[in-house]
């Protein structure tokens, strides 16, 4: 790896970087620990001025970074930025993106570095720079969802980032694929998703917001689970008993699914799982069994799919894709919604 990277052949700044190396192998074959090595960035203060008003700060106004850079301007230097808390990957690909150096730019970073790039995207407010490549990168991401599954660190990783960088469109699509993959809420001690908690880009409880949406759908689910239990029947009890078996039947059907056991929670469950099991459950309805009761009275039964109700409530959930989490709600504590500015509809 090279320690210096020229992004601009003309730059005036020579951007000094930390960047943690392994030592080599002992004898032993272990590793003894890490060595810190300067990586240097050739870029053009000019550049980062016009991107990032934090910059423009520190290098052209009265600090000591810009009154040193326009003495070594004067004497045709270039000037050394010592940055030892920045990530040096991630600042290469925002100092790349900045200098539309887009040939150099990786069609789809890291999440390790895209959470390192919303840092530095926060630290030198420059997010408007990084919204088309952020997107474009987002985009590639939610691609690779749709083939397989992303672990729940890199899928909170890239929702910090879509946040950060304000792309409500790729919030909304992470989250999602966040909350259909995440076992069990999203706050306790059980988490999965603890990237999220208390995570200091995230100004608004992201987790919370997480948490009671998913709230709302165990809710929705339980229900449709609990529906045939609940009809109106004239044989559950006594009789032919026909709707006790259906509904017996309907039970077990959840039972080898594996749909149940469950708490209110769905603490031990993914949606993405219930979901898809939902939709599988058989069709099971009275009249599929026979009555021998003289005069029973369950002709008056309904004959619907007991499986029905739950579909019905998995189909509900599902279609809450397209509205899951409004990031201008989220920001705005639903103003945005009230006052019709957000980018994303909510019907």
């Amino acid at each position: 790896m090279s320690p210096r990277v020229v992004i601009d052949s003309e730059g005036d700044i020579v951007l000094q970087l930390h960047q943690d190396q392994p030592n080599e192998a002992a004898a032993d074959g272990k590793t003894v620990g890490e060595k810190l090595e300067t990586r240097e960035l050739i870029v053009s203060s000019k550049v980062l001025s016009l991107a990032s008003p934090v910059f423009r700060v520190m290098i052209s106004g009265k600090f000591k970074e810009g009154v040193e850079l326009a003495e070594k301007t004067a004497s045709l230097e270039t000037y050394d930025l010592p940055l030892p808390e920045d990530d040096a990957d991630a600042t290469i690909v925002l100092c790349r993106v900045l200098h539309f150096s887009i040939k150099d730019v990786p069609e789809k970073p890291t999440t390790v570095c895209l959470e390192k790039l919303a840092y530095l995207c926060d630290k030198y407010q420059c997010i408007n720079a990084m919204k088309y490549c952020g997107g474009l990168w987002l985009r590639n991401w939610l691609l690779v969802c749709e083939n397989e599954d992303l672990s729940i660190d890199d899928l909170c990783r890239l929702l910090i980032f879509a946040y950060v960088v304000d792309l409500p469109y790729e919030f909304l699509g992470i989250s999602w694929k966040l909350f259909l993959s995440h076992k069990g809420p999203f706050l306790g001690p059980f988490t999965q998703a603890v990237i999220l908690v208390d995570h200091p880009l995230l100004h608004q409880n992201v987790a919370r917001e997480m948490d009671s949406k998913r709230l709302q759908c165990c809710k929705s689910f339980h229900r449709g689970i609990m529906a045939p239990a609940n009809w109106n029947w004239q044989t559950l009890t006594k009789n032919c008993y026909r709707a006790a078996k259906a509904v017996g039947t309907y039970f077990n059907s959840l039972q080898r699914a594996e749909i149940l056991p469950y708490d209110l929670g769905f603490t031990e469950h993914r949606f993405c799982d219930l979901i898809r099991k939902a939709s599988h459950l058989p069709y099971i309805s009275v009249s599929q069994y026979t009555c021998s009761v003289y005069k029973c009275g369950c002709e008056s039964e309904s004959t619907y799919n007991l499986s029905s109700k739950l579909q019905e409530e998995a189909r509900f959930i599902k279609q809450q894709q397209g509205t899951f989490i409004c990031l201008d709600c989220l920001k705005t504590e639903e103003g945005s919604k009230y006052g019709g500015n957000c980018r994303i509809s909510h019907s």
